[in-house]
């Protein structure tokens, strides 16, 4: 089976952060979900893992067949598979799903495995069935089609028009139903429309089902930068008819339903029929008499009319949209055709509808295809077309243009705690928070999930974009007030500008996302303007995100072991154990660059586990060689310590490796302790019990509290290397180091100083009351073999 340069093909679908990934295994029928799927499906403990019956258990039976069709093919030969399903969760709520994977094959051929996707579609399942609601009505013939012609969409008026059904038109050219004589205008047509135009007004002929034609009127636009038509048609044969046998059939004239005005060369009303005192309010007798610019209403402008009969003189017929006013005084819009009336008593006929719903349909349309239901701001098509065009218009002015990438700090666990109608409640009040604070020129989208991007145009230098992204930040900080309960959010925001950090939408957007997520590397609840640099560290966490999946499973991570040292190394205290990654195409990775990545995706639980049960089998071994090691400092982070289960975890280690509690050291940097304090505590205690001795690393460069920290099981704290380096030098890290080894001793712990390095450092150290050492000066990183010929030596 073939691999990429950096993982298997099997599991490069697990790149996509943020997304509940799967794999399925042939041999056991068994399958695995990650994090966020397990949290997305509420799978319980007990349920795993998960087998194919338990799946099915929580799909509503209506999606069974399609899930397990989706699994009959997936065993039976590898490919691509994407099957929707709907599953009945933990709280009584149904949502829709999307798993989509791919299964790979051994080289005898058969299907060893699965892996992919699952993703969390209900909002657009939703959206399609408002849609489809919507599309399905049948005041009007609902028609999306290519620029050539061919059906992708239809809804059933057709069949009340035509009495075609949707599926006996789909993948059917609409020009073959054209009466041929009308096909040549409706090309020409098409080709305007191909151009960008809009089609306010147009009829032809259609061929229905029994043989005879129908005269249908459409308005129509292209969408998907012209290459779609949509279209919204109306049959108006019986008003051809009308039209043709006005003048003879007064029964026609009355029963109409578009309203009809008859006026004389000079424009004065002869007559209307019922159906114009309906839409327009004005009887009969009220009408006749008048001018026609009693209908007036004053949106168009000289030019229009003067047009208007301009092209009743030469052609004898006018036909378009056009704006007029009812009695009550309220405007509406009408489609309007006017004809010349020849002869003696010439003048002239009009005959409208009023299309206020059309219109109202249309801009629903235009709604729903560019602004977020939601929120109402525009969507990620129309706020990334208002970015090219401000791109356009910044080129043309040579301005610059401000891009901001906004994304809601810890929106998930607002989502997950209290649910998603409080998490839609959320976007909306933070979309109303930015419309208020930006002006009136700049445009903000929501473009997904907790994200926004907002666009500044006409910026004069970074400060500006300083200034707002201040106040957003600031507005976004006000407390919320949602289920009772007053929540605080903050937002971390990623800027690019143009045109120095790209010339286009999509550069400048990728751009401020990287940017968006260095803030939140910063801290959170703040902004940062995009670098070069950025997009090296982006694609180089992309490489080591792909590799780090595989790490384990390669055999790439070793454990190094350092010693660590009492009365300058006559006495051998420890071994801390520190990670190492080889990979065969990355080289050496440092840990300053894996280990945050893996704690950014959650793998650092899996490597932790990993890193903790390698030290106490090696530290096993050892004791059975009667090799004396002194004690394992092992690193614990933040995300391991603090799940539910870790205290548990340690406890199976030591009793699966036969590793003494009391030779343990778990060493917790000082960031750990500012949250969850008081489990911490009782986390700490209950493994202290079993022996296992605590270290604080890093320590003096958090924000610990004391009162906290008298009140934990601690044996020992580490003097951060940062107060090490210039110690010789710098009279603050010589204050630091002595404040920290003073506490020590206030406490009775001692403190070990890490990072040592020269002689000098040492020398400094000891003069402060250091007695515990540690660094390249008293001997380096080693791995197992070289570190048994150190203990070896001691032992001797």
């Amino acid at each position: 089976m073939s691999e990429t340069p950096l993982l298997p093909q099997s599991n490069a679908v697990f790149l996509a952060a943020g997304i509940g990934t799967w794999r399925w295994s042939a041999a056991s029928g068994e399958f695995q979900l990650s994090d966020d799927g397990i949290e997305m499906l509420q799978v319980r403990d007990d349920e795993l893992p998960l087998s194919t019956d338990t799946i099915l258990g929580q799909i509503l039976d209506e999606d069974v067949d399609d899930f397990q069709a989706a699994m009959a093919q997936l065993m039976a030969e590898p490919g691509l598979i994407k099957v929707d399903f709907r599953a009945l969760l933990d709280d009584g709520e149904t949502r829709w799903y999307r798993a989509v994977g791919q299964s790979y094959e051994s080289d005898d051929g058969r299907v060893t495995h699965a892996s992919g996707v699952l993703v969390d579609v209900t909002g657009q399942h939703n959206a399609e069935q408002y849609f489809d609601t919507f599309f399905q009505q049948p005041n009007g013939m609902h028609l999306v089609a290519s620029i050539d012609g061919v059906i992708a969409l239809a809804n059933s008026a057709w069949q009340l028009a035509l009495g075609y059904t949707a599926s006996e038109l789909i993948g059917r050219n609409f020009l073959d139903l054209v009466h041929e004589e009308d096909q040549e205008s409706t090309v020409a047509e098409m080709v305007n429309l191909s151009k960008g135009l809009k089609t306010l007004y147009f009829e032809n002929r259609y061929r229905h089902k029994d043989g005879s034609y129908r005269v249908i009127a459409w308005s129509a636009a292209t969408a998907d930068r012209e290459s779609v038509i949509c279209a919204v048609g109306r049959d108006i044969s019986e008003e051809h008819a009308a039209r043709r046998e006005l003048l003879q059939a007064a029964a026609v004239f009355n029963k109409s339903g578009e309203g009809i005005l008859i006026s004389d060369a000079d424009g004065r009303i002869r007559d209307v029929n019922a159906a114009f005192s309906r839409i327009t309010g004005y009887s009969r007798e009220e009408a006749i008499g008048e001018s026609t610019n009693l209908l007036r209403s004053g949106r168009h402008d000289a030019d229009f009319y003067q047009e208007m009969w301009r092209s009743l003189q030469k052609n004898g017929v006018w036909r378009g949209e056009i704006w007029n006013r009812r009695k009550s005084g309220t405007v509406f819009p009408e489609l309007l055709t006017i004809s010349k009336i020849d002869g003696q008593d010439g003048g002239f006929m009009a005959i409208f509808t009023d299309i206020s719903q059309l219109k109202e349909t249309e801009a629903q349309l235009q709604k729903l295809a560019h602004y977020d239901p939601l929120t109402n701001l525009p969507n990620r098509f129309l706020i990334n077309e208002r970015l090219e065009q401000g791109i356009r218009r910044a080129q043309r002015r040579s301005d610059h243009l401000a891009i901001f990438f906004l994304d809601i700090d810890g929106f998930k666990n607002i989502n997950d705690s209290l649910g998603h109608l409080t998490g839609d409640r959320l976007l909306s009040i933070t979309a109303d928070r930015l419309k208020d604070v930006l002006r009136e020129d700049d445009s903000v989208g929501r473009i997904g999930g907790d994200e926004f991007l907002i666009i500044l145009d006409d910026i004069a230098s970074p400060n500006d974009a300083t200034n707002i992204a201040e106040k957003i930040i600031g507005a976004l900080r006000k407390p919320i007030t949602l289920e009772g309960r007053s929540i605080s959010v903050s937002a971390s925001i990623g800027i690019s500008m143009f045109p120095e950090d790209g010339q286009t939408a999509e550069t400048l957007m990728s751009n401020a996302d990287a940017a968006m997520y260095n803030a939140k590397d910063q801290g959170r609840d703040t902004f940062r303007f995009y670098s070069e640099h950025l997009t090296r560290q982006a694609f180089q966490n992309v490489l080591i995100d792909s590799a780090l999946h595989e790490a384990m499973a390669r055999n790439e991570l070793r454990l190094a072991f350092q010693p660590q040292v009492i009365n300058d190394s006559q006495t051998l205290l420890g071994l801390e154990v520190l990670l190492r990654w080889h990979h065969p195409t990355l080289g050496t990775v440092p840990p300053a660059q894996f280990i945050p990545q893996a704690e950014r995706t959650g793998l650092i639980r899996n490597i932790g586990h990993w890193v903790l049960e390698q030290a106490c089998i090696q530290g096993s071994q050892w004791i059975a060689e009667g090799l004396e090691f002194g004690h394992l400092a092992v690193n614990v982070s933040a995300p391991q310590f603090r799940a539910e289960d870790f205290v548990g975890q340690v406890k199976r280690v030591l009793e699966d490796t036969q590793f003494p509690p009391e030779k343990l050291e778990l060493e917790l940097t000082e960031s750990v302790l500012v949250q969850d304090t008081d489990a911490l505590i009782k986390s700490m205690r209950e493994l202290r019990d079993l022996g296992v001795m605590f270290a604080i690393d890093d320590f003096g460069t958090g924000y610990s509290s004391l009162s906290y920290l008298k009140r934990m099981p601690i044996d020992r704290l580490k003097l951060d290397k940062s107060f090490v380096d210039n110690i010789v030098s710098d009279e603050s890290d010589r204050i630091i180091a002595g404040a920290v080894l003073a506490l020590g001793d206030a406490l009775g712990l001692p403190v070990i100083a890490e990072g040592i390095e020269q002689d000098s450092q040492a020398q400094v150290l000891k003069e402060l009351g250091c007695t515990h050492f540690q660094g390249f000066l008293y001997g380096m990183p080693m791995y197992a073999p070289r570190a048994e010929v150190l203990l070896r030596a001691h032992k001797a």
